[in-house]
């Protein structure tokens, strides 16, 4: 996930950030112990403090929610920033400039059209101002001067303004064109847009890069969009996001409607959580994109046909993304009515309620899935329970696929495990008590480890775990750069595993309780994976006792045997 940012300087930059103070900076903390210190947590709403910050582990953790990470993903979720954006503004917190690796290709600078887009969104808005039917239709939907500038609304004339004011040279035209609001046709450039209302669209960090735009009468297109360009991919971008995100610092919900007009009409009536698609179905960017900044994501559609055929598309869209600890709900509008008019003739409380009632992910996927299903014949339970199971097997594996999977057997009062597809249900060995006791071991050893990165440089070469032993790879991995880096902190640690498969893992042994004084700590360790290897050793005995009984050995295993007996014992003698 570093990109081509250096891994070295990652670990410098962590190293030399004091995650304390940069927190306490935004969030008052209170200090608890020595090295610790509590807040009620920045990123979900809490009465009592459980936002844990570590100064040696330089590592904060939320034991409400499980938010947690080192400085960089401190600056990512508070301040809703990319990882290359956190590393710069930390960067130049503390003086540093960020390299980059020799073969990154930097590609074209994007600022040039990020720089046009406003100017010509500032022009528009300034359009409208001078155009009265165009006000007078703003003021008709109900929004007010304010919002019209929060927005920056504008209107799009008929004459070729665009061109003639920022298309004066030939560089100027090709700017145009790559910016997406001029056309080509037969050779002659003209405005895409011209006789319509303009929605300006801002990317998450402010930057103009598209545009919407509307006709006032009947005519078609009703709606038109800035083409796919360098800067803006419509599959990627939600109308009203930055607005949103400026206005709240915590968002418990996020409602994502299909309109520009339905999403302005939200904020204007006080509902300001609702971001709008432009124009194209929901995809798994847009949905994931929203992961950082809510716990909660509410997708409202119309109640016509089309909205539900709409709905489940989505539905089909985030199953596979599903994480644990977003909830998703469907919203469905009384037939004839959209959120613009409904919140217009209902106001924010009413319109609210109807959230708050907004079906669950699965109270929508199996009413959904009963329409035009006679479930009281065998033929339409058969029907019902392969339909289920083939979209509840895109699920990832978790406490919600778990839960609808048992919500299905009940419902149908069938074994739905046996019904499911040998890849979908994994099947693992069971584990002996001895494999068990080592893997809990190893994990103690690995929790010790991760928390303390300083004891690697106390340990001898040949400590490295047996990768026979489950998370044994993993462990030897945390080892050798802990000994590579003698002022490892855990923040820092875990940073090399960002994206990675073991980074929630890892977190998860950063913020367990370790009742152990600081001087006992090496000990711990070593006695961990003394047990780790005399566990296996033991093990390994059994295996070539039990096989010597059927009389099985070679000679290369009898002389193997021999040994591992004769280490056993004076480790024994040794220890007494």
């Amino acid at each position: 996930m570093s990109g081509h940012i250096p891994k070295e300087f990652l670990e410098q930059l962590l190293q030399r950030t004091d995650l304390v103070g940069l927190i306490d900076g935004r969030v008052p903390l209170r200090k608890k112990s020595a090295n610790n210190y509590f807040a009620c947590c920045p990123f979900h709403s809490e009465k009592s403090a459980s936002f844990s910050v570590s100064h040696t582990k330089q590592f904060y953790y939320c034991f409400g929610c499980g938010a947690h990470g080192n400085a960089i993903d401190f600056m990512m979720n508070y301040d809703r920033l990319s990882f290359p954006e956190a590393v710069e503004n930390l960067a130049k917190l503390i003086g540093l400039a960020v390299p980059h690796s020799k073969n990154q290709d930097k590609g074209p600078s994007l600022q040039h059209l990020y720089a046009l887009l406003e100017k010509i969104a500032q022009f528009y808005n300034t359009q409208l101002g001078q155009n009265p039917q165009a006000l007078a239709y703003f003021k008709k939907r109900g929004l007010s001067a304010e919002l019209i500038q929060t927005f920056c609304l504008g209107y799009a004339p008929r004459s070729e303004l665009i061109m003639q004011v920022f298309g004066k040279t030939p560089q100027g035209r090709k700017e145009l064109e790559q910016a997406g609001v001029v056309s080509s046709k037969e050779g002659k450039a003209y405005d895409r847009f011209r006789e319509r209302i303009m929605f300006p669209i801002q990317d998450r960090r402010g930057r103009f890069i598209g545009f919407g735009g509307r006709v006032m009468d009947q005519s078609e297109p009703k709606y038109l969009n800035s083409p796919e360009t360098p800067v803006f991919q419509k599959g990627h971008e939600l109308y009203g996001l930055y607005q949103v995100l400026k206005m709240n610092r915590q968002l418990p919900r996020l409602l994502i409607v299909e309109g520009y007009m339905d999403m302005l009409a939200l904020f204007e009536h006080g509902i300001k959580y609702a971001v709008a698609t432009l124009g194209t179905a929901t995809t798994s960017y847009h949905v994931q994109s929203l992961f950082r900044y809510t716990s909660e994501i509410v997708f409202c559609y119309d109640g016509d046909n089309a909205g539900r055929r709409a709905a489940w598309r989505a539905l089909e869209v985030i199953l596979p993304i599903v994480p644990d600890n977003i909830h998703f709900k469907f919203m469905f509008l009384p037939e004839g009515e959209d959120p613009d008019s409904l919140v217009r003739r209902e106001g924010k409380t009413a319109f609210e309620n109807r959230i708050q009632e907004a079906q669950s992910l699965g109270q929508y996927f199996f009413h959904a899935l009963t329409q035009d299903l006679d479930l009281s014949t065998a033929d339409g339970k058969a029907i019902y329970i392969k339909a289920a199971l083939d979209q509840l097997n895109k699920l990832p594996d978790g406490i919600l696929k778990q839960t609808l999977m048992t919500e299905l057997g009940q419902k149908t009062r069938t074994d739905v495990k046996a019904l499911q597809k040998p890849e979908t249900a994994v099947k693992q060995a069971p584990r002996s008590s001895a494999q068990s006791k080592r893997s809990s071991m190893l994990r103690y050893a690995l929790t010790l480890l991760v928390q303390h990165p300083e004891l690697a440089q106390d340990l001898g070469s040949n400590l490295m775990a047996d990768e026979t032993i489950a998370g044994a790879t993993l462990f030897n991995q945390v080892l050798e750069m802990a000994r590579q880096s003698p002022h490892l902190t855990t923040g820092a640690l875990l940073e090399s595993w960002r994206g990675l498969p073991e980074e929630k893992w890892l977190a998860s042994l950063a913020q367990q309780e370790l009742a152990i004084s600081k001087t006992g700590l090496k000990a711990e360790l070593l006695g961990a994976l003394t047990q780790v290897r005399k566990q296996a050793q033991e093990q390994d005995i059994q295996k070539l006792l039990e096989k010597g009984a059927q009389g099985l050995l070679t000679p290369e295993e009898k002389q193997a045997l021999t040994t591992l007996i004769i280490n056993k014992k004076s480790e024994k003698v040794e220890e007494n």
